[in-house]
C-alpha cells in the first residue's frame, strides 16, 4: 500500500504543478497513452459521464493541454488530442522519476525484474477485474524457487 500511496502523492504533486485536478490528469494520461480519442471514448475509459468529460476538456483546452476537433464524417463526434507542447510538459514532469527508477532497476538482475514485471502485470489485472466486476482469477500454483 505504501507504493500506491507514494505514487498517488507524486501524481497529486504533478497535477498541482500544472494547476489541474487529478481527474484532469487522469484524462491527460489516457490521451498520452492511447492517443487521440473521441470525447465519448474518453468518458468510457475514464469512467466519467459525458457531461463531466466536457467540463474536463474545457479546463484542459483552456490550459493549452488538449485540442478538440470535429470528426469530418460525423459532425456530432468530437476528437480530442494532446497538443505537442503538453506531451513534452508531461514527459518533463515524469523525467526525474523515470531516471531514478531506471537506476533502481539496474540494481536487479534481468530474471528478478521479470518476476516483478509478471507480478505487476497480474496485480494490474486484479485491479481491472475489480473495476469491471469480472470474475476472480483462478488460483495458480506458486512459482518455483
Amino acid at each position: 500500500m505504501g507504493y500506491f500511496g507514494a505514487a498517488s502523492e507524486f501524481d497529486e504533486r504533478v497535477a498541482q504543478r500544472f494547476k489541474l485536478g487529478r481527474t484532469d490528469m487522469r484524462c491527460l494520461e489516457l490521451l498520452a497513452r492511447r492517443g487521440p480519442m473521441t470525447a465519448g471514448q474518453l468518458a468510457d475509459e475514464s469512467g466519467l459521464s459525458t457531461g463531466a468529460v466536457t467540463f474536463v476538456l474545457d479546463r484542459l483546452e483552456e490550459a493549452g493541454m488538449v485540442k478538440r476537433r470535429r470528426d469530418t464524417d460525423d459532425r456530432r463526434r468530437v476528437w480530442v488530442e494532446l497538443v505537442p507542447a503538453a506531451q513534452k510538459k508531461l514527459l518533463r514532469a515524469q523525467e526525474p522519476i523515470v531516471a531514478e527508477m531506471r537506476d533502481v532497476a539496474q540494481r536487479f538482475k534481468a530474471e528478478e525484474l521479470a518476476i516483478v514485471r509478471d507480478f505487476m502485470r497480474e496485480a494490474k489485472e486484479v485491479f481491472q477485474r475489480q473495476i469491471s466486476g469480472g470474475p476472480a482469477c483462478p488460483k495458480r500454483p506458486p512459482r518455483g524457487p
